[in-house]
């Protein structure tokens, strides 16, 4: 799945961090998302920061929908307004291709 959306917050804690967002929907309402991610330790080894993804930021985030259809994901890859993309360490995914 994809989502584009507005971080409302981002939760640095193991074993997984969060990406809380919200997205817009085509009827104009807005559905709050929570997006994990890999460890805080994997994240920083990227050269991901606790000041990278500021509440407000912009972004698209792909991954995998809970089983249950919650408004939960895994995430795979966080793609930010510039274009820059960082992988998020989902669990279904050995490494990035990069």
């Amino acid at each position: 799945m994809k989502l584009k959306g507005t971080v409302t917050e981002m939760e640095w804690i193991n074993p997984h961090s969060w990406i809380h967002m919200d997205v817009k929907n085509p009827d104009g309402t807005v559905t709050s998302w929570m997006i994990e991610g890999g460890s805080p330790n994997a994240l920083l080894r990227r050269g991901f920061t606790k000041k990278s993804l500021p509440v407000g930021s912009e972004i698209v985030v792909e991954g995998y929908q809970a089983k249950d259809s919650s408004n939960r994901a895994n995430g795979r890859e966080l793609t930010f307004a510039d274009g820059t993309k960082l992988f998020l360490g989902s669990a279904t995914d050995d490494k990035p291709d990069k």
